[in-house]
Parts: C-alpha cells; sequence; structure tokens
C-alpha cells in the first residue's frame, strides 16, 4: 500500500486500520520518495489470548427472545 503524507495526514486512523486488518504493510510517500512504513504488529499470542478469553466467559441464560431484546435496546436509544 502506497501513501502520501497528505493522506496520512488527513487519514491516519483509517491507514492504521487498514494496516492491521490486512497485514499488509503501507509505505509512507513524501514528494515521491518513501520516507517511512507502517507495519502490523504479529503476535503469536494473539489467537491463545483469544481463544482464553472466549473460554472463560461465563454464559446467560435469557428468558427473552432476541428480537424482543433487540426492540428495548433500541427504545433506550441503544
Amino acid at each position: 500500500m502506497k501513501f502520501s503524507m497528505v493522506d496520512v495526514n488527513k487519514k491516519a486512523n483509517a491507514i492504521i486500520n487498514q494496516v492491521a486488518e490486512s497485514g499488509e504493510v503501507a509505505t509512507i510517500y513524501k514528494r515521491g520518495k518513501p520516507i517511512a512504513e507502517i507495519h502490523p504488529i504479529r503476535t503469536d499470542g494473539a489467537r491463545q489470548d483469544a481463544l482464553a478469553y472466549l473460554a472463560n466467559v461465563i454464559l446467560v441464560n435469557v428468558d427473552r427472545q432476541v428480537d424482543d431484546v433487540i426492540e428495548t435496546g433500541r427504545k433506550r436509544g441503544v
């Protein structure tokens, strides 16, 4: 991915999110010359952390229909 400094100044958050989601490196150009790169952080433990978190989630019994819960949230502005 290539971005100019103008792009970075206008859309830094979107660029960083794109790098994180795609796993690609973003190269930043100033006056047509590459000056920096944004790399995603790759952690092998991220998947294990996510699985451990999900394994410890406490399930809750809900005695209402999902549509009813959604409608209640909409009425409350959630």
